[in-house]
């Protein structure tokens, strides 16, 4: 019994400290990828790897950026849940396509929540996109920036 529990705790221990947290990113800063300050924080992403962080202005910059450095697809990486700006794993959000009405600059919001993006993209009259979709449409060039 009591190696079960030490063997227990010690797998606690290890998963707490490999686990990953995002960076807090303020309004202003500059965009890893596309220089654009990072105006809206319900769309930023942030790449994180040996304890550094690379902000983004929205995930299509991050993932444009991870199909020109292909070694930083294994850094952790965040994007903002648009409805509550919270950072989450940006492998298991949704994308919804977006269109600035002032410019016409195209990128996509993320949801943790599958219903709330299913319910988003039909008012935007288009479907969510899962991360491994963000990723071909960046590896195809069709994502700008």
């Amino acid at each position: 019994m009591r190696k079960l529990t030490l063997g227990a705790f010690l797998v606690l221990v290890v998963s707490a400290c490999a686990s990953i947290t995002p960076m807090p990113i303020r309004t202003g800063e500059g965009c890893a990828q596309c220089r654009r300050p990072i105006n809206n924080l319900h769309m930023a992403a942030q790449e994180v790897s040996s304890g550094l962080a690379s902000n983004f202005h929205a995930p299509g910059c991050l993932a444009n950026y991870l199909v020109e450095h292909p070694a930083a697809q294994d850094a952790a990486l965040f994007v903002a849940d648009f409805p509550t700006g919270k950072m989450v794993d940006a492998t298991k959000a949704l994308y919804v396509l977006t269109v600035n009405r002032d410019n016409g600059e195209r990128d996509f919001i993320a949801f943790e929540n599958p219903e709330m993006a299913k319910s988003e993209a039909a008012t935007r009259s288009t479907a969510p996109l899962g991360w491994d979709a963000l990723l071909a449409q960046a590896r195809q060039g069709q994502l700008g920036n």
